[in-house]
């Protein structure tokens, strides 16, 4: 990061934000290899074996557990060409979440764009999945990248106005 991209010592509380908000979502395209990889290893016997196991005690004692009960019939239903959509899915939108937020923090020009779109499409699609079937965590989801669209396009902006300046100046742009 130069001295006109956003930095956290001597940064305003948008610029942690900013930063704070592209980490996670770094780190959430980390998990989200990670999640892809391992279903790519799963079979779906031994993941209902794992969730019946990590569940029975839940189960045991609450039988109507909202949260137990919807895993274990998400996992009943899966076969190997869903594990393997979601596997390829997973790393797929991981990989490509993890490079654009860290070219978002390096600040290249093109990464603001492309990451605004990128987030805006997930927003779209996981409106589209809180219309199908409500969720307070969905919810949550969009909130978050909404908020982190709003940090992009001003650090978006901010970054125009400086590289204009630096142009003027005859400053080589990054």
């Amino acid at each position: 990061m130069d001295e006109t991209h956003a930095r956290w010592k001597g940064g305003s509380a948008t610029d942690r934000l900013f930063i704070i908000a592209v980490i996670v979502k770094g780190i959430d395209g980390v998990l989200g290899m990670a999640g892809g990889l391992l279903l790519h290893f799963a079979d779906p016997r031994t993941l209902g074996w794992l969730i019946d196991i990590l569940t029975m005690h839940e189960l045991s004692r609450h039988p109507g557990n909202a949260i137990a009960l919807a895993v274990t019939h998400f996992v009943e239903g899966l076969d190997v060409s869903k594990l393997a959509f979601a596997s390829g899915y997973l790393f797929v939108h991981g990989a490509i979440k993890l490079f654009i937020f860290v070219m978002l923090l390096i600040g290249r020009h093109w990464s603001y764009p492309v990451g605004i779109a990128f987030l805006g499409i997930f927003v779209a699609y996981t409106g589209y999945r809180l219309s199908v079937h409500w969720s307070w965590f969905l919810l949550g989801f969009i909130v978050f990248d909404m908020v982190t669209i709003y940090l992009v396009a001003r650090e978006w902006r901010e970054q125009r106005r400086l590289w204009g300046t630096r142009a003027a100046a005859g400053a080589p742009a990054r």
